[in-house]
Order: structure tokens, then sequence, then C-alpha cells
């Protein structure tokens, strides 16, 4: 049901991958596991499972010291997740093919399971970007990471995600490479909380300023969306732009990071987006996502 949006990125991985991508390896059966090989003048490297619907998982370093090969191996037995970090009820998503997938890294460089270490073959954060087909309406999305050899999920690693009408992409940093997993938290209220409106303003700033692209979500506690909003300070905000092997986050020149603020007076949870590197003319997507309510996305074009 949702793998045209794969497929896309399959196509565009054929087609543009020398331009786009410094390696892929897409394998062919279920559980398979495919590897790439990363140097100075490759940082970038694909992993399409695609073809058996388990996804597709790009890794990127700021910058590579030496050369060495990463395997990502698809597991179907997903690692625990600490209660810690992760609510109860925290589960693994659903691929639209009827499995759970854990990705596991494995190498011939100097760290756990062989994969590379810090400072030493690399350095800076390594960002990983997750896409999948789910079935599935997902609640708060996580991006889980067992860092080091440890085999539990102990930390959330997303700060990006989009979820359009078909295929879902995930995006995330880490200093080192280890498990991951796409994750679905359960709402907290049980659910009760209704998103009554999610609404995207141009805003005019004084000469000289780039405008800005006001968002403004109102959050109710029951379905009576004419009681006065609530407050989230979970809720999160990502800008996407593009499909397939032209996807991308481009990065907010934001002093809020990627946290909303209060409007008391009004009861809604705002966030000024700054158009400062944005394309003008083009389509983005703004997608939020909070433990209160699931992902809910709307379109601007820059100015």
């Amino acid at each position: 049901m949702r793998r045209p949006m794969l497929a896309l990125i399959a196509l565009a991985i054929s087609l543009f991958g020398t331009q786009c991508w410094a390696s892929t390896c897409s394998p062919g059966g279920e559980g398979a596991s495919c590897t790439n090989t990363f140097s100075p003048t490759d940082t970038t490297g694909t992993y399409d499972f695609s073809g058996s619907g388990d996804g597709v998982l790009i890794v990127r370093f700021v910058t590579v010291l030496t050369t060495f090969t990463l395997t990502v191996t698809i597991n179907h037995t997903i690692d625990p997740f600490d209660p810690n970090e992760f609510p109860a009820g925290t589960v693994a998503v659903t691929y639209c093919n009827g499995n759970k997938d854990q990705y596991d890294f494995t190498g011939n460089a100097g760290g756990p399971n062989g994969v590379p270490v810090k400072n030493i073959d690399y350095k800076g954060l390594i960002n990983l970007e997750l896409s999948y087909s789910t079935c599935q309406r997902v609640h708060t999305p996580a991006f889980a990471h067992a860092p080091g050899d440890t085999t539990t999920f102990t930390e959330d690693i997303l700060t990006s995600y989009f979820e359009p009408v078909s295929d879902p992409t995930m995006d995330g940093s880490t200093p080192g490479l280890s498990s991951v997993a796409a994750a679905d938290e359960p709402l907290t209220d049980n659910g009760n909380d209704t998103l009554c409106s999610l609404t995207l303003t141009p805003t005019n700033n004084s000469s000289g300023q780039k405008s800005e692209i006001e968002a403004a979500l109102k959050i109710v506690s029951g379905s009576d969306c004419s009681l006065p909003g609530l407050r989230d300070k979970t809720a999160r905000l990502s800008v996407s732009t593009g499909s397939g092997g032209n996807f991308s986050f481009p990065a907010l020149k934001n002093v809020e990071g990627n946290k909303f603020h209060w409007d008391n007076k009004n009861g809604l949870n705002e966030y000024d987006i700054s158009t400062d590197g944005l394309v003008s003319g083009q389509t983005y997507t703004v997608t939020v996502f909070s433990s209160k309510v699931s992902p809910q996305s709307r379109t601007f074009v820059a100015p």
C-alpha cells in the first residue's frame, strides 16, 4: 500500500547515485545484509533494503580519515527499550511487509563489532536517515539507538521527521555507530488530547531581515476544540523538502532549536520558522510531532 515512495527512492539511487551518494548497496532477499566502503572521498553510503520492504538507510560522515567497510544487517529480533528513556508500551514500527526491523552495524575497523572509531577513522557526528513503509499510524516517532556494544536501546536520536501520505523518513545524529530502529511511543494521557489546528502564517519583519513562517499549534484535552489550548512542551518541528533521492531536511537558523514557545493569551504553541537559507519559491513541508498527538504536516512556499 505504501511502496511508491520507496520505489522512487530506489529509482533515484540508480539514476543519481554518483551525484547524491558516494556508494550504494542493494541486496536481494529477506534478511540480507550489504556492505559499503567509506574513505576520505566516499563519506556517504546508502543501504537499500526496499526490494524486500525493509527500508532505506543512509549513513553520512562529516569527515572520514581512513578507509573501512561498514555492513548493515537486518535483524527482526528487536533489542529491549530502556524504560528510563522510552515510555512503557514503546515498540518497533511494523513495516508494511509485516517485519519489525533493527539495523545492526559491523565492519573491519577497530570499534565494537568492527565499526569505525571516532577521531581515528572519522571526525564529527554521524548522520543517519531512515525511510520505510508502514501501514500503521505512528503515535510518537522515535529513532532508537543502542550506543556502544550494548544490546538495549537507551537513547532516542531523532532530530527530524517527515510523514507524508506514503513512507515516513526520520533523521538523527550520533557520535558512534550501533544498532538503530524506528520506534513508536504511545501517546500520553491515553491519547485523549486532540489537535484542533496547525496553521502556517507568513510574517513580515523589518527591512533587511528575512521573513518568517509562524507555526501555530492548538491542542485541547478531550475533543472540544472550543476549550482553552494546552501547552505542549514535547512538541517538536522539522522542515523538509523534495522527495525520493532529492529529499532533505534543511538546517533551520532558529534560536529556538526545534521546540515551540507558549502563547498564553491565545492558548497556542508557536514556532517562528526562519526562512533564512531556504530557496525562494520552493515548497517545504512542516511536520510537527509530539507525545500528545500523532504527527501532522502542512506545506508552505518559501517567500
